[in-house]
């Protein structure tokens, strides 16, 4: 593991990370939230997104979760592309406000 996953797992983060990018999470409860999430440039398309996420929530599944979530800060440059993401992944917009969008699912 990288440096940074090795500190987020030392503050109990969920890490999966693989060569084409990764994804923390906290669990909390029945829900997991999603911190970082990251995908390199050149792998953008390829499946490698749902594939790390796919593994987050089957991690966060065994850890007892049942909702997965993430926010989108409107001020990322990535907004929409991760905005769309998200939907696509089947997440639903919970809360919109003029600086960031929640979005949850049941898994």
């Amino acid at each position: 593991m990288s440096l940074f996953a090795d500190y987020w797992t030392e503050k109990g983060h969920l890490i999966v990370e693989t060569e084409r990018g990764f994804m923390s999470a906290i669990c909390f409860g029945e829900t997991c939230y999603v911190d970082n999430f990251y995908v390199r440039p050149e792998h953008r398309g390829t499946g490698s997104a749902l594939q790390i996420t796919l593994q987050t929530i089957e991690r966060a599944k065994a850890l007892g979760c049942k909702r997965f979530c993430a926010e989108i800060y409107k001020a990322d440059p990535l907004y929409e592309y991760n905005l769309k993401l998200d939907k696509h992944f089947g997440m639903e917009v919970h809360a919109d406000t003029p600086y960031k969008t929640v979005l949850s699912k049941e898994i």
